[in-house]
C-alpha cells in the first residue's frame, strides 16, 4: 500500500519527490510496513482463533450427541423399566415421604380395582383402607402394613383374605436414598391360586379322594379331640366299624369301576341315615367307621345301627344291575371298652368280625370274649399254612347210593385234619379258613388230592365212579377253579365226567349272571354240577333255569327234621317234585335212620347218602371197602 501512496504523491507533485523529505517518505513507509506486519500478525491470530473456536465448536456438538444419546437411551431404560414393572405378576407401589403415590405398575392398579387418575388423587391410608375393607379384622392389616413407614423398618409378609375367596401376599419396604429414608415401597403379589393348591392339598390329605367323607388321618384326629372331651364331660361315645358283605363279590363281577360307584352309592345311603355332627371315615376298600358322639346310651346307638341297616335294604343300580349289600358292623364304647382312640377302634374291628361270623348284615356290641376269640383267628391262620406245609389233611370219602337200587352211584370228598393227632371235621376250621382266605389254597390241595386218587384208581383196573368235591363261595368266586380243574385233569390223565363240583347257593347268587358263564364253561368241560345245602339259603327256583347242572342236593337240616315234624314231609316231597320238573336228581344228605331212607324213596329221590348207608372212609379202605372187589 505505502508504493501505491508513493506513486500517487510523485504523480500530485508531478514526478518531483524531491520536494518531500526523505524522513517523511521513510515514516510512511515505516508506518506501511507496521501495518502490514500488524495485519499480519492479526490475521495470523484470527485464524489461530477460528480453528480453536470450531475446535471447542466440535466438542460441543460431541458432547450434545452423547447427551441426546443418553437421554434416547434413558428414556428406553425407563419404557422397558415400565414395561417390565407392568408385565410382572407383583403390584408395586412406591409411597413417597408425604404418603402418596410417585409411582405404581398396571398390575397394582388392578389389584386395588382403581385407575391412574383415582390414585394418584388418595393418600397411601386410603389407598390401603379400599383395598382392605372386603376382609375380616382391616384394621390388623392396615396396622402391620403402616409399621414400616412408622418405624422405617421392613415389614413381614402380610396374609390378605378378600371375602370374594382372593388372597394377597403384601410387603412393605422402607425407601432409602443416600442413607435417608425417602417414603416406601409396597408390594402386592396375588397368590389365591397358591392357597387354593394348598387347600386342596390339605383337603385331599384328611379325605378320602373316592367318596369325599373324612379318612383315617382326620377320623383319628376327630376321635382323639371327642375323647378329651368325653373325658372331661364324662360323656357317653361310640365307634361303629362297618364292613361290607360280600364287596369283593361286586368288584371282581362287574370290575372295580362299579365298585367304586357302589362304595360311593353307599357311603352317601349311609350320610343320609347319620345324625349332622356324627363323623363318617372311610378306612379304605369296603371298611368304613362312624363316631357317634351324645348318645344317652345302646338305644340310641341301636337306633342308628338299624337306620344304616334299613337305608341299604333296597338294591343299589349298577348300570342295569341290581345289586343287594349288607354291612356287618360292630361296636365299641366309651368308657366301657376303651378310653384310647387305637384301643376302640381295635374293638370295635373284632365286634364287627363277630357279625360277620354270625351270619353277616347284623351287628354286635364288643364283648371280652371276643379278644380270645381274635387270638384264636390268628393262631388258626398260623396253623392252617403249618397244616398245608406238613400234610396234615388228609381226605375220606363217603359213598353216595341210589334209591332205586341201593347200589354206590359215586362218592363225596370231605377233608380232615390231623391237628396235633387230634382228627378235626371240617366243620371245626372250614368257615375260619373261608374267612381269612387260606380256603384258596387247601381248595387246591383237595382237588389235587382228588384227581390223583382217581388216577390211582383207574390206574389199577377199577371203573372210576364220579367223586364230588365241595366248592366254597370264596374259592369259586375268587379263587382259579376253571384252570385248575383242567390243569388237574390234563396232569393226571383222567376223565372230566368222574368229577362233579358242589357249589352253594351263596357262591353264585350275589352274580347269577357271572356264575350262569363261569359254571357254563366247567360244564362244557364235561364236569358235574350240583347244588348243595339247597334250601338254607334264597331257596329260589328261578335260578335252576339258568344255571348248568345237573343235581340237587338237600340239605341235611330237612332231612333230620323228617324225623321230627310231619310238615317237613310235605316240603321235602315238594323239592324232590319241582326239581324233577326242571329235569335234576336229587340228593338227600344226611340219612341216618332207615324211616328216613324209605320216606326218601316214597317221595322218589334218586340217591342218598348218610351214617345209615355208610360212614366217610380214608382213601385207602374206601378202594379196598368199594372198589377192589
Amino acid at each position: 500500500m505505502h508504493k501505491l501512496l508513493n506513486r500517487q504523491i510523485k504523480n500530485y507533485l508531478n514526478g518531483d519527490s524531491e520536494q518531500l523529505p526523505d524522513e517523511f517518505l521513510n515514516a510512511i513507509d515505516q508506518a506501511y510496513q507496521r501495518a502490514e506486519e500488524e495485519r499480519h500478525w492479526y490475521e495470523q491470530s484470527l485464524s489461530s482463533s477460528n480453528g480453536e473456536s470450531r475446535s471447542r465448536f466440535n466438542q460441543l456438538q460431541g458432547k450434545l450427541s452423547e447427551l441426546e444419546q443418553a437421554k434416547v437411551e434413558l428414556e428406553q431404560s425407563i419404557r422397558k423399566l415400565r414395561a417390565t414393572m407392568d408385565a410382572g405378576y407383583d403390584g408395586i407401589i412406591q409411597i413417597n415421604s408425604h404418603g402418596f403415590p410417585t409411582a405404581y405398575n398396571d398390575t397394582a392398579l388392578k389389584m386395588l380395582n382403581m385407575t391412574s387418575t383415582e390414585i394418584q388423587s388418595l393418600s397411601f391410608e386410603k389407598i390401603c383402607r379400599r383395598f382392605l375393607k372386603n376382609i375380616q379384622n382391616p384394621q390388623i392389616a392396615f396396622n402391620q402394613i403402616r409399621k414400616a413407614i412408622v418405624n422405617q423398618e421392613d415389614s413381614n409378609s402380610i396374609l390378605i383374605e378378600h371375602n370374594d375367596g382372593c388372597f394377597y401376599e403384601c410387603k412393605a419396604k422402607a425407601l432409602e436414598l443416600d442413607g435417608q429414608v425417602q417414603g416406601m415401597v409396597w408390594t402386592i403379589k396375588d397368590i389365591t391360586e397358591l392357597k387354593l393348591k394348598e387347600k386342596e392339598a390339605r383337603y385331599l390329605a384328611y379325605h378320602d379322594e373316592l367318596t369325599n367323607l373324612p379318612n383315617r388321618t382326620l377320623f383319628s384326629e376327630r376321635l382323639e379331640h371327642a375323647l378329651e372331651l368325653a373325658k372331661r364331660k364324662e360323656d357317653f361315645l361310640a365307634v361303629i366299624f362297618l364292613d361290607l358283605d360280600e364287596f369283593k363279590t361286586v368288584n371282581d363281577s362287574f370290575g372295580h369301576a362299579q365298585g367304586d360307584l357302589l362304595l360311593k352309592k353307599v357311603s352317601q345311603r349311609i350320610l343320609v341315615a347319620l345324625r349332622e355332627h356324627d363323623t363318617f371315615a372311610r378306612l379304605g376298600g369296603d371298611e368304613f367307621v362312624i363316631m357317634l358322639e351324645d348318645v344317652e346310651d345302646r338305644e340310641a346307638i341301636v337306633d342308628v345301627l338299624d337306620r344304616i341297616k334299613h337305608a341299604l335294604d333296597t338294591p343299589i343300580m349298577l348300570g342295569a344291575n341290581q345289586i343287594y349289600i349288607t354291612p356287618s358292623l360292630g361296636v365299641a364304647l366309651y368308657p366301657d371298652d376303651g378310653s384310647e382312640a387305637g384301643e376302640l377302634l381295635k374293638k370295635a374291628d373284632m365286634a364287627m368280625y363277630n357279625s360277620k361270623k354270625h351270619g353277616k348284615n347284623t351287628y354286635s356290641f364288643y364283648s371280652t370274649h371276643f379278644d380270645s376269640y381274635s387270638k384264636f383267628r390268628l393262631s388258626m391262620r398260623t396253623s392252617l399254612r403249618r397244616a398245608l406245609r406238613n400234610q396234615e389233611f388228609y381226605l375220606e370219602y363217603q359213598p353216595k347210593f341210589s334209591l332205586a337200587d341201593k347200589k354206590m352211584v359215586g362218592v363225596e370228598a370231605l377233608i380232615r385234619w390231623n391237628n396235633n393227632d387230634q382228627p378235626m371235621s371240617p366243620a371245626e376250621f372250614i368257615a375260619e379258613a373261608e374267612s381269612n382266605g387260606m380256603i384258596i389254597p387247601i381248595s387246591q390241595w383237595v382237588l389235587e388230592q382228588v384227581c390223583r386218587d382217581i388216577a390211582q384208581w383207574k390206574c389199577d383196573g377199577n371203573c372210576c365212579c364220579p367223586v364230588s368235591i365241595n366248592v366254597t363261595p370264596r374259592y369259586f368266586q375268587h379263587g382259579n377253579l376253571v384252570d385248575d380243574l383242567q390243569s388237574l385233569i390234563d396232569k393226571y390223565g383222567i376223565c372230566s365226567s368222574c368229577i362233579e363240583i358242589e357249589i352253594t347257593e351263596q357262591a353264585f347268587i350275589s352274580d347269577i349272571d357271572n356264575a350262569v358263564a363261569r359254571l357254563q364253561v366247567i360244564s362244557d368241560m364235561g364236569v358235574n354240577i350240583s347244588i348243595d345245602d339247597f334250601g338254607t339259603g334264597y331257596s329260589s327256583f328261578n335260578y335252576l333255569m339258568k344255571l348248568p347242572i345237573q343235581k340237587l342236593k338237600i340239605d341235611n337240616s330237612f332231612i333230620r327234621s323228617l324225623e321230627e315234624s310231619e310238615i317237613q314231609h310235605s316240603l321235602v316231597a315238594e323239592i324232590i317234585k319241582i326239581a324233577h320238573l326242571f329235569g335234576l336228581s336229587v340228593i338227600a344228605e344226611g340219612v341216618e335212620h332207615e324211616h328216613t331212607l324209605d320216606l326218601l324213596t316214597t317221595y322218589e329221590c334218586d340217591q342218598a347218602q348218610g351214617f345209615w348207608l355208610s360212614k366217610p372212609v380214608p382213601s385207602n379202605q374206601f378202594f379196598q371197602q368199594y372198589l377192589a372187589a
